[in-house]
């Protein structure tokens, strides 16, 4: 396989057999064993700096060069209201009047790249940091069902709240793999009524009926019978019975009117209301994944005017940039200014990041009025957990189509591999750490030195931290 990508490693024969070498038939021949003998590669020193982590999934990928990593060109729409934020950064105060005036808690990179243009692989990509594999995508677990396995010995008692909570992820959430259901991702919709809010006079009958069902799995399953199907049942009902008959339970769900415009009256902001109150409960929620769909802008990103000139007013790209703008804004706003129990703020507690699988096509816009998938640069935005904000990692060329400058140790693009490495040493997690019993056989290491390209040395980026 030729590599024409200047300063990343060939995938050689023997790579690609040890990437793919494990048929699907095999796979099923396999039973689903618990994740035991935990090890690690080489020793890594994580930073802990987080005990919660908010990944808000630009789903459909932004375009990058509109927004964080601004190019102006005949493209760019004269509405955009285009300045330099307090912290040196230009940016389109049109599409992000708030988070502008919040740069200084802002960390940027601008030196991300994918290994897909593919949507569903993208995003795959981000959830798990391994490619995506027929033969082992049911062992797979998602990062924050990892998370969840390792923040399980540190659950107490009071904690009522899932490890990890989706919100309005419009697309296929990757299971908990070789983890116990317990470490699977709640999912949850904020377009709808709130979840796991149940009336007081609904309590009884509800317990009736619990007991009854507990008497009927008891009398009709053998222990003998009880296989890992049996458990996950188990553990997700005990879950949610726990999370039902939990006092705080309905606080945490439920959204003031106050809330709900401060946070721009959107899913989005609606969602990251109740992210900040899983924060604030710490009842147990570890990894919270907010989805906001809608950016895969091939076509009418922009409007125009009568003479042919491209306008931001009313277009589908501000819509998404102001939900997008409410909803973290809001979110800083409220991490900042809370407390936790040992008097450090909720934000210095939480580590947000906000990225799409990729980026769009650089310079001018496609004959759609839109922009396609691009994998060689777009941007990610970091804030909490001691990142340091109103920075600048990375920078693309000219146009917004290469990465021209690294700005990292890696000294190569930033990969999702890298992403998470970065979101496990902050959660105080080994990324080096491999399962060794699993249904394939292969080991799962949580991060693999194994990419589409072959080997790398995938890493946290520190630089984010200093």
């Amino acid at each position: 396989m030729k590599n024409d990508r200047p300063g990343l490693p060939q995938l050689t024969r023997r790579d690609f057999f040890r990437v793919g070498g494990v048929t699907v038939s095999g796979y099923s021949l396999l039973p689903l064993l618990s994740p035991v003998n935990v090890h690690a590669r080489k020793r890594v020193q994580p930073r802990g700096t987080a005990e919660v982590c908010i990944f808000y999934f630009l789903q459909g990928a932004m375009s990058h060069v509109d927004t964080f990593d601004l190019k102006e060109g005949k493209w760019t729409p004269e509405d955009l209201d285009i300045r330099t934020a307090s912290s040196g950064i230009k940016l389109p105060f049109g599409l992000y009047p708030r988070l502008s005036q919040r740069m200084e808690s802002l960390a940027l990179i601008r030196s991300m790249a994918a290994w897909t243009n593919l949507h569903n692989i993208g995003q795959y990509y981000l959830q798990v940091g391994h490619p995506l594999s027929p033969a082992r995508v049911t062992e797979m677990p998602h990062v924050g069902s990892v998370i969840g396995h390792e923040y399980e010995s540190r659950r107490k008692d009071s904690d009522f709240l899932p490890p990890f909570v989706a919100l309005n992820f419009g697309t296929t959430l990757v299971g908990p793999g070789v983890f116990p259901a317990s470490c699977a991702g709640m999912v949850a919709d904020t377009h709808k009524t709130p979840p796991f809010v149940m009336k007081e006079e609904e309590q009884e009958l509800f317990t009736i009926r619990r007991e009854l069902l507990a008497r009927l799995d008891l009398s009709t399953v053998r222990p003998s019978q009880r296989g890992r199907l049996f458990d996950d049942y188990a553990n997700y009902y005990k879950g949610a019975y726990r999370l039902f008959s939990a006092p705080g339970a309905p606080e945490v769900f439920q959204i003031s009117d106050e809330e709900r415009k401060r946070y721009g009256e959107t899913p989005s902001g609606d969602a990251c209301v109740v992210a900040r109150n899983l924060v604030r409960a710490n009842a147990g929620t570890r990894f919270i994944l907010i989805g906001q769909n809608g950016w895969d802008l091939h076509g009418d990103a922009w409007k125009k005017d009568d003479q042919g000139n491209y306008l931001a007013e009313d277009s589908a790209q501000r819509k998404l940039s102001l939900e997008m703008d409410g909803a973290l804004s809001g979110l800083l706003d409220d991490l900042a200014s809370m407390e936790g129990d040992d008097g450090r703020s909720l934000l210095e507690k939480t580590l947000v990041v906000c990225m799409g699988e990729f980026g769009r096509t650089p310079g001018d816009i496609n004959g759609r009025g839109g922009r396609d998938h691009h994998i060689y640069a777009h941007t990610g935005l970091f804030a909490g957990a001691g990142v340091a904000g109103g920075k600048v990692i990375g920078g693309t060329d000219e146009i917004g189509s290469l990465v021209a400058q690294p700005d990292w140790h890696g000294e190569r693009p930033i990969y999702p591999e890298d992403v998470l490495a970065t979101i496990y040493s902050a959660m105080g997690i080994d990324w080096e750490k491999k399962i060794t019993d699993t249904p394939s056989g292969r080991p799962f290491y949580y991060i693999e030195d194994v990419s589409p390209l072959g080997h790398m040395d995938f890493d946290e980026i520190s630089e984010l931290f200093s």
